[in-house]
């Protein structure tokens, strides 16, 4: 099931996935503010998750009231509801989002499990802003409903990280690090992943020529093992505001990457 609205296909588009969490407004941010410099379309998705139709008739299931604290079962009218409210208010924030900045934008609901609507419009999107994949949805349906009016937050305060592998691999990623830094005044942290001290000097060095060439500068982090225990790890160490990862097919076919997105408590950027 989808539906999509407002939909005008024009020159880059980036994706962003929409939820009532303070991260997921995040990421809406971002998005907002990587389509202005851009001129792009911005283009929201909000996942009817279906995991959620496996807790129907469970007798441990519950929806719990916000205002009374309450419990009752979980029933498949009242998520139909919750979701359909929740879609207008994310088609609201989105279209008050592109409103402030004059963008393009398009809004989609889909039915479906949120990591393969993911992978699926992977191929068709410039850029793909996450801020969370996995449990917001319950969350969403039990407690939030008194947030879903919100406008979303500036964008969380912190470093710009982007992972660096080498000049050709990672030059979109540099790109749009550099981007997010300067729109957001923030402190841009390369991420090199290297596998010894001198490896990682040199990387390094290449690095901030290539920001160089930008007119921008940034700060090294090693990072010896590239996996998400790592990023994630280095994520919360540097109190990161923003992720941006190059080669977004590699870390989309990851066994770890959904943990990965849920556990940074940032907005990510996959670029190609």
């Amino acid at each position: 099931m989808s539906k999509t609205r407002n939909e005008r296909p024009a020159g880059l588009r980036i994706w962003v996935a929409l939820d009532a969490s303070p991260r997921g407004a995040a990421a809406l941010a971002a998005a907002a503010a990587l389509a202005q410099e851009l001129d792009a379309e911005l283009a929201g998705l909000f996942v009817e998750d279906v995991n959620l139709q496996h807790l129907f008739g469970l007798p441990f299931a519950r929806e719990y009231s916000v205002l009374t604290g309450a419990a009752r079962p979980l029933s498949q009218g009242e998520v139909e509801r919750t979701w359909r409210h929740q879609a207008a208010a994310m088609e609201r924030l989105l279209s008050e989002a592109a409103g402030r900045q004059r963008l393009r934008w398009s809004f989609r609901v889909a039915r479906g499990r949120v990591t393969a609507e993911v992978s699926t419009l992977a191929h068709t999107f410039d850029l793909i802003v996450l801020g969370k994949l996995a449990g917001s949805r319950v969350v969403a349906v039990t407690r939030t409903t008194m947030r879903l009016g919100d406008r979303p937050p500036p964008p969380r305060e912190g470093p710009v990280m982007v992972l660096f592998e080498n000049v050709s691999a990672s030059a979109s990623s540099l790109a749009m690090g550099v981007m997010l830094a300067r729109r957001n005044g923030a402190e841009l942290v390369v991420l090199v992943s290297a596998a010894s001290k001198d490896a990682y000097r040199a990387a390094c060095a290449i690095a901030r020529s290539a920001l160089k060439d930008r007119g921008a500068a940034g700060r090294c982090v090693w990072l010896p093992t590239l996996d998400e225990a790592s990023l994630i790890q280095t994520a919360k160490n540097e109190m990161a505001g923003c992720l941006v990862l190059a080669d977004r097919e590699r870390f989309l076919r990851q066994a770890g990457f959904e943990r990965m997105v849920d556990e940074i408590e940032c907005p990510i950027v996959l670029t190609h």
